[in-house]
């Protein structure tokens, strides 16, 4: 049999019983709501009966959970237990056994997913308009098909299920859904490895939850697309990364929080070495990965003020330097995509400026905006960012110490005792102030396009004194 096909039979072997388990809830579940919310057809109005149904958010977060709960069923249809490590080990060499290359078992494995997504969207519409039918036909309604159809399309969930005259929504349910089997791909591959499972199916279900439920307005929509877009082509490139690292694991780092290469030397489970005592007897690179190496010839005083090697100087010797890498760079994108909300509400408003000039003159009351009044609320994914590279990245610092290595001890006892609380905490304050720097390089850029890029005509007499917040 081919080996692409070998894969996917192996997953759907694991897991075709699960699937269609959750593909029957599917309908079973709309049918509930309907039951709930309306009762006995016979009895009710035809009257908006689709609205009452299922408008609001419960149809949104029944399918929501419906879905990522098939597409994790597929995760874990293989991996078992993470504490027993055959199991890992079993997925590992079967996974070598087929002779793939790891990217393009990712891939196989992403279009396998997006293979279930459809399916899930298809059931969904399908259940909704069954049930629907149905239920406007014992209702005694006249032009069900109409009613059946202006009804899905007032109601959230047939919004965004069926996008007929929403080109955005289109466009973020493409993205959204490309983005999720990307991170479920991305599971299997962690799991492969001996690894813990990804986290990023929630980064991509919470925006998926409040752009179909709350978020109706363009530039939110557009943000959207480009934080999806952002973090799926990071993700991507963490899986390709990855492949690229050195063989083994010999600190045993990423046992349970990255992954182990199962072809090199196994490591027993009762050992530990002590990082900061034996990493330069094993391993003389990994000192100079970290910062820590004395290379001759090599100017430090200028190396000293290199922001990118004074984080990793502070960073705990041995630790996962891969997550710790992925997690920044999330954060960061983090920031820069929500921040673009400034850019989809100056783009909205020129276009209406452009058409209200005539000549040399514009309609009154048509102005472009004060800065600070288009800024608003475009912050707060930076200030998200930094509290999470900071307090996050802090406590796992802290839990390399106490947890993995059990080396707090020894640390506290170093002729320099405040090597511990400063590998704790520096490298975190280093990283909340490169984003704080992007963000104020970020602002300046917006203030650039604002100035440079908005007809003369369309600014207010006093726009300069309103820059900063604090202005009147």
């Amino acid at each position: 049999m081919n080996k692409y096909l070998s894969l996917i039979f192996l997953y759907n072997r694991a897991s075709h019983r699960k699937i269609l388990l959750l593909v029957g809830a599917i309908p079973l579940s709309f049918l509930v709501i309907f039951l709930l919310r309306i009762g006995n057809p016979y009895d009710t109005s035809s009257y908006m009966l689709m609205e009452r149904a299922f408008g609001g958010v419960w149809a949104v977060l029944l399918f929501i959970t419906i879905n990522v709960m098939g597409l994790m069923t597929v995760v874990n249809s293989l991996n078992g237990k993470k504490s027993l490590k055959a199991t890992h080990a079993t997925i590992g060499y079967t996974m070598r056994r087929l002779g793939l290359s790891p990217i393009s078992s990712f891939l196989i494995i992403f279009f396998y997913y997006l293979a279930i997504i459809l399916i899930f969207w298809g059931v969904a519409i399908a259940s909704l308009y069954g049930i629907g039918k149905i239920g406007l036909t014992m209702a005694g309604a006249t032009g069900i098909d109409t009613k059946l159809a202006l009804g899905l399309l007032r109601t959230e969930i047939g919004h965004v299920l069926i996008p007929i005259a929403h080109p955005t929504i289109i466009i973020f349910n493409i993205v959204a859904a490309l983005a999720l089997a990307g991170e479920c791909a991305r599971s299997c591959y962690f799991g492969w490895h001996n690894g813990r499972q990804s986290a990023g199916v929630a980064l991509v279900i919470v925006p998926m939850f409040l752009i179909w439920t709350y978020l109706s307005e363009n530039s939110y929509i557009l943000m959207a697309i480009l934080l999806l877009i952002f973090y799926a082509a990071f993700s991507f490139g963490d899986v390709i990364s990855r492949e690229k690292r050195p063989k083994g694991d010999p600190f045993m780092v990423n046992k349970y929080i990255g992954i182990m290469d199962l072809d090199s030397t196994e490591f027993d489970d009762s050992i530990r070495l002590e990082v900061n005592s034996a990493a330069e007897t094993y391993d003389p690179s990994l000192l100079k990965r970290y910062g820590r190496g004395t290379e001759h010839g090599m100017r430090n005083g200028l190396k000293k003020l290199n922001p990118v090697w004074l984080r990793r100087r502070f960073m705990p010797l041995g630790s996962n330097l891969e997550r710790a890498n992925f997690f920044f760079g999330v954060c960061i994108f983090i920031g820069i995509a929500e921040h673009l909300l400034f850019f989809g509400r100056y783009l909205m408003q020129l276009d209406l400026i452009k058409n209200s000039i005539k000549g040399v003159t514009i309609d009154s009351g048509v102005r472009m905006p004060y800065f600070w009044d288009m800024q608003e609320h475009t912050y707060y994914g930076y200030i998200i960012a930094i509290l999470l590279v900071v307090l996050l990245q802090a406590y796992w610092n802290y839990e390399y110490y106490n947890k993995e290595t059990k080396s707090v001890y020894v640390m506290k006892r170093l002729p320099n005792r405040k090597e511990y609380p400063r590998t704790i905490w520096v490298s975190p304050v280093i990283q909340a102030f490169f984003i704080a720097m992007i963000m104020t390089l970020h602002t300046a850029i917006d203030l650039v396009v604002y100035v440079l890029g908005t007809p003369e005509v369309a600014l207010h007499p006093d726009y300069l004194s309103h820059i900063l917040p604090f202005c009147n």
